[in-house]
């Protein structure tokens, strides 16, 4: 990290580190920042918000979307930091198919559960030290050495990172030292958890706050999964969101060199501005993505309910048809759980729904046999 990249506009100091190099250290929240400069920008952003909050309050049942939304935002957060899987490969996973799942799958998945874990958590716990490293550690538990298992799980780092580069020296940049990161942590953490959390729109919060986790980069491995998470957590602790529907990693990846050079541009010139134009950008693409989305998960369910309420008389295969919106791949055992059913009954109506076209078998030995909902996983990919 270059010394010289940082000016006086800098929001925060650099300091030594055992390593010979100067790291980065991050004063306390909350900045001083320019309302007026993203005033319309943020105007924009909260009338898409607006409109997203609006399609939920209209579904019959909004829970048929969320799964959906959560894994694409898994599988494309992941690929932010290079781990890729299919969705596809992602529902054989998380209907049981443990046979061959490669370990970018696992990973993938464990990002799903990580963020179905903090969301539970947000029921009975403000956002604080325990909830961001319990995320963390369901992140990487069970992963091999190499992939970040090795990274000690839940915990805060004990030894120096960095971030670009093969070596600190190397490195674009330096985050604060263990000791200074677990006091910054401790800050952020008191910040979130203030007595005027009205103070700062929650919006522009989210974005300071997502800065702040990524610069202080807590963590060994998986900074980048767990500050993203903390995005949708933020807006929903705040009521800003009425669902767990707002996942930015799509237009984040997008965009992702922008994305790290504006956070380093705040760190080494203090250019909260740029971010905050940048962040509200990108939520306001967030939701339009998310409505258009939902409208097509939404058309492709009412579809195929009439065509099956038109063909068959029974109506497990509507209650079906409704669980494959938020798990597209199944079994006949799940199906003959699901329904409460026998073994053949349960075959039967996975026939049927192969019959109009709704499920397809898996190809591959397999035992069970798994049947995926293919039109569904296109839908919100």
């Amino acid at each position: 990290m270059d010394p010289r990249s940082f000016n006086s506009g800098s929001p925060g100091k650099l300091i030594d580190t055992s390593l010979g190099v100067k790291a980065f250290s991050p004063d306390p929240l909350p900045p001083k920042i320019d309302l007026a400069a993203v005033f319309l920008a943020f105007g924009e952003s909260m009338a898409a918000i607006g409109a997203l909050n609006a399609k939920i309050a209209q579904l019959r049942n909004p829970h048929i979307i969320l799964r959906p939304l959560q894994r694409r935002e898994a599988l494309l957060s992941s690929a932010m930091e290079g781990t890729f899987t299919t969705t596809d490969e992602l529902a054989l996973l998380e209907a049981g198919a443990e046979e061959g799942a490669r370990a970018d799958t696992r990973e993938v998945l464990n990002y799903a559960r990580a963020l179905t874990h903090a969301l539970n958590m947000m029921e009975q716990l403000p956002i604080c030290h325990r909830m961001i490293r319990e995320v963390h550690e369901k992140l990487l538990a069970g992963l091999p050495r190499g992939r970040g298992g090795d990274k000690r799980p839940g915990e805060y780092k004990r030894d120096q990172n960095w971030i670009g580069g093969i070596s600190p020296q190397s490195a674009r940049f330096v985050p604060p030292p263990p000791k200074e990161a677990a006091a910054a942590m401790d800050q952020l953490e008191a910040f979130i958890n203030r007595d005027d959390p009205q103070s700062i729109p929650a919006l522009l919060e989210a974005a300071i706050v997502h800065y702040q986790f990524e610069t202080i980069h807590p963590f060994a491995d998986g900074n980048g999964r767990v500050g993203r998470i903390l995005i949708p957590l933020i807006l929903q602790s705040r009521g800003l969101i009425t669902a767990p529907v707002f996942y930015p990693s799509a237009s984040l990846e997008a965009r992702k060199d922008e994305y790290i050079d504006l956070m380093f541009d705040v760190s080494s010139k203090g250019r909260w501005t740029q971010w905050l134009h940048f962040f509200l950008s990108v939520c306001t693409d967030t939701c339009v993505t998310s409505n258009r989305l939902i409208d097509g998960l939404i058309s492709l369910q009412n579809e195929y309910r009439e065509l099956a309420m038109s063909k068959f008389r029974s109506n497990n295969v509507v209650i079906v048809i409704d669980h494959l919106f938020s798990s597209p791949v199944v079994s006949t055992p799940i199906v003959k759980k699901l329904l409460g059913v026998t073994h053949r009954a349960a075959r039967l109506t996975i026939a049927n729904l192969e019959e109009i076209g709704v499920l397809e078998k898996v190809q591959g030995p397999s035992m069970p046999e798994y049947f995926a909902a293919r039109a569904i996983l296109r839908a919100s990919a």
